[in-house]
């Protein structure tokens, strides 16, 4: 049996979304191997299942958790100062090894400070990282670290590109992986100190290593693994969702084409929901992050994600770096 616990309370539409995103998961799962762990207020929880009359709850355990962590929390103190947020409960699970897998679409920094602090990291791995799967029609790619570490060093990068790599070859099933790295130009001595050290060092211990990208080129298949520092990656991820929106905007606007099927199956390949979640990477557990807008489709996709990663022993792989 395969144990899940989901933070019920993270989210811009919790707790409703992240409850029946975890029913459609269960009435998906056929083949009956996984529990969910609701983490969150009991009787809200209760309340809300009850409606659901056909529901097995063989495959469902509710644990309570009384407080909520708000944007105005400390994410270096929140494990602290909210030892029962529901957040804080379902990576406690996992620290005692009730669960094998948690999945969250609560604040980031939170998740990312209560997991480093209550799990730690995987021997030998400096900073945990988190990626985002950025959707092509030349190949979707990994754009890595997208906002964990602002400040980075070299040897940072270089296990990032490692771990990155781990995920591509056995969560997303393609092997030798290529690895780019995001600078302002191609040429190996081209940008600021961390590109530059990080360009010898990855090109030295990384079969797969490609060299500097611009990240005009990001879209063109050249990389599989897009490798910067979290503070170049959140700008760039937030400009991709925003381009993305307002240019869809833009042309099914100009040509009247709101309703089309054309603008909505474009829409349906930028669509972040049908990832579902990732991974943070180098955390001593698996610990998920789904997107905080997360609806229902995306919690029950980020479930799958959970499942598979603990079915494939990722974790286990992730520690041969």
């Amino acid at each position: 049996m395969i144990k899940i616990a989901l933070d019920v309370m993270g989210g811009d539409n919790a707790p409703i979304s992240n409850i029946d995103g975890a029913i459609d998961f269960l009435n998906h799962d056929a083949d009956g191997i996984v529990k969910l762990y609701l983490v969150g207020p009991e009787e809200e929880i209760n309340n809300h299942l009850s409606k659901h009359l056909n529901l097995d709850l063989r495959f469902i355990e509710i644990v309570n958790a009384s407080q909520i962590i708000t944007s105005e929390d400390s994410p270096a103190r929140v494990f602290k100062t909210k030892p029962n947020s529901s957040m804080n409960k379902a990576i406690g699970l996992l620290k005692d090894n009730i669960v094998d897998a948690v999945v969250s679409a609560g604040n980031t920094g939170c998740l990312l400070s209560t997991s480093f602090f209550n799990l730690g990291t995987i021997k030998g791995v400096k900073r945990p990282a988190l990626f985002a799967v950025i959707p092509s029609e030349k190949g979707n790619f990994l754009l890595c670290d997208v906002g964990a570490n602002s400040s980075c060093k070299p040897e940072h990068l270089l296990q990032f590109s490692k771990m990155s790599s781990i995920y591509m070859q056995y969560q997303m099933d393609i092997k030798n992986p290529k690895i780019g790295l995001i600078n302002i130009g191609s040429e190996s001595n081209k940008g600021n100190e961390l590109t530059k050290q990080s360009f010898k060092l990855m090109d030295t211990e990384l079969k797969n290593f490609i060299g500097n990208i611009e990240s005009r080129f990001i879209f063109d298949g050249l990389a599989d693994i897009i490798i910067c520092d979290g503070f170049t990656g959140n700008i760039i991820l937030k400009l991709i969702e925003g381009m993305m929106e307002y240019n869809l905007n833009l042309v099914s606007s100009k040509l009247n084409l709101k309703e089309s099927p054309i603008i909505n199956n474009i829409k349906e390949l930028y669509n972040y929901e049908e990832y579902g979640a990732a991974p943070i990477l180098g955390i001593k557990g698996l610990v998920f992050k789904s997107h905080g807008s997360s609806s229902k489709v995306s919690i029950l996709n980020a479930l799958k994600t959970a499942k598979k990663s603990y079915a494939i022993n990722l974790q286990d792989k992730l520690t041969n770096l």
